[in-house]
């Protein structure tokens, strides 16, 4: 039942538990300490009048023998009104009277045999009380105690001393109460604003924030959530334009696939391999596309799966490196592979580490004009293994530069898919070298070229 009920109300249910809980401990314990306190207080002021009491009732119990009789020659009298023995006479039933509220006698035992308010024939006093009391000797053997228990007018007193302070705790756990309440609202309040902006969110409204009204540890939930909202907002925003970049990137192939087929259909092209080569071309750039947008999405979901080995990271090089330098020819630039050996073995998937430095190398001999020049190095470190592939292109603008790693970021809008790629080479790259545990990163001035490097641990299997 409690589970079903708002957070404010079970704060305030605990805090008013706790409060009673504190409140009543306090009061009960200052009510007995006040009591207890009180009693002493008593006993002390009526010590001197009752030693003189004393001393009359040692010589009652050794000319008796006992107490037997001693409530019919003892007579207290109200306070104030003096203190007065009567002579005492061996054997005889001599009357004494004491001013006292409650006067009481025990025997040596501590069971009580007078009690001028008859509130306590019969039982036995505890030893804290008999500590308060004042000791009925006879040749040094104690025989009895009496003490002064308080009246009416002193039991009114502590009575009205009780009533106060169990006010001033009712009163307190009102105080209290109160201010936990408002305490409650405050505190509940910024997670009342997190619960609204929770559910605005969940019905689509991404661009909601929270006001933060705090610096502490609420204020900290909700600046994550605004993080987490603004997190949202970013990923949906990234998956409405990568459907309309893949819709735009399958646009352009298929429109050349359609006019193709159709002027082969109208004889307005014949069946030739020349005719057909258009057609081949844009089916490899799809199919090219679909591996790219399979690869990335695996990375992304950490499903891609690693074949991981011992490389040799400078025969990666020189192969990837040799694949394409028939291509750089074609655009008469220069390929240029710089080894620091010995290098170390990797332990990574060779064809996923081959594929990243094919992104690379493609990505700058597109870049790179004629006359250019393309570096690949390779060294190791404390650190681990570097990879470096740097070009002498016309560079990217430093607002570009964060958005490199992105799916479909193209730094020229204006650029087409003609010369090949699908705009997910280097969000290819990224998630791949962090999927070995490694870092990419890129640095580059407009027109000064561009150098993308890659830093893999050197682990063993």
């Amino acid at each position: 039942m409690l589970k079903s009920l708002p957070l404010a109300f079970k704060l305030t249910l605990a805090l008013a538990l706790t409060v009673v809980v504190a409140v009543g401990a306090v009061s009960l314990l200052a009510n007995r300490s006040a009591a207890r306190h009180f009693e002493d207080y008593f006993s002390t002021a009526m010590r001197p009048r009752l030693s003189i009491l004393v001393p009359l009732l040692a010589e009652y119990y050794e000319a008796q023998g006992s107490w037997d009789g001693l409530d019919q020659v003892l007579i207290v009298q109200p306070m104030g009104g003096g203190m007065m023995g009567m002579g005492a006479q061996r054997g005889q039933g001599s009357m004494m009277s004491a001013n006292a509220a409650n006067l009481i006698v025990t025997d040596a035992k501590g069971r009580v045999i007078f009690d001028s308010a008859k509130l306590y024939i019969g039982r036995r006093l505890g030893p804290r009380v008999l500590e308060r009391s004042q000791p009925i000797q006879i040749d040094g053997q104690i025989v009895g105690y009496v003490l002064a228990g308080a009246g009416p007018q002193e039991q009114a007193f502590s009575q009205r001393l009780n009533t106060s302070i169990l006010w001033a705790g009712l009163l307190a756990g009102i105080v209290a109460i109160g201010l936990g309440l408002l305490l409650t609202r405050i505190v509940t309040q910024p997670l009342r604003a997190v619960r609204d902006a929770a559910r605005r969110i969940g019905a689509g409204e991404l661009s909601h924030r929270v006001p933060i009204m705090a610096h502490d540890e609420i204020g900290d939930v909700a600046q994550q959530f605004n993080e987490m909202a603004a997190a949202l907002e970013r990923d949906e925003e990234l998956r409405r334009k990568m459907t309309a970049d893949i819709a735009h990137e399958l646009r352009t192939p298929l429109a050349v696939l359609r006019g193709q087929v159709e002027a082969l259909e109208d004889g307005v092209f014949e069946l030739s391999a020349e005719n057909l080569a258009p057609i081949h071309d844009q089916v490899m750039l799809l199919g090219r596309l679909v591996d790219d947008l399979r690869d990335l999405a695996l990375a992304e979901a950490g499903r891609l799966s690693l074949e991981r080995a011992d490389v040799a990271l400078g025969g990666l090089v020189e192969r990837v490196a040799a694949a394409y330098r028939s291509r750089a020819q074609e655009k008469a630039v220069t390929l240029i592979t710089e080894l620091q050996e010995p290098l170390p073995m990797v332990f990574a998937d060779s064809q996923r580490l081959e594929q990243v430095l094919g992104n690379l190398l493609s990505n700058a001999l597109r870049y790179t004009p004629s006359g250019g020049r393309v570096v690949v190095r390779a060294w190791a470190d404390e650190q681990g293994a570097t990879l470096a592939v740097q070009d002498s292109g016309v560079g990217i603008a430093p607002d570009d530069l964060p958005h490199v790693f992105e799916r479909f970021y193209r730094a020229d809008p204006s650029r087409s898919r003609a010369d090949g790629g699908s705009g997910l080479g280097l969000a290819i790259v990224k998630q791949i070298v962090e999927a070995h545990g490694g870092q990419v990163e890129v640095q580059s001035l407009p027109e000064q070229g561009a150098t993308f490097t890659v830093r893999l641990p050197v682990e063993k299997s």
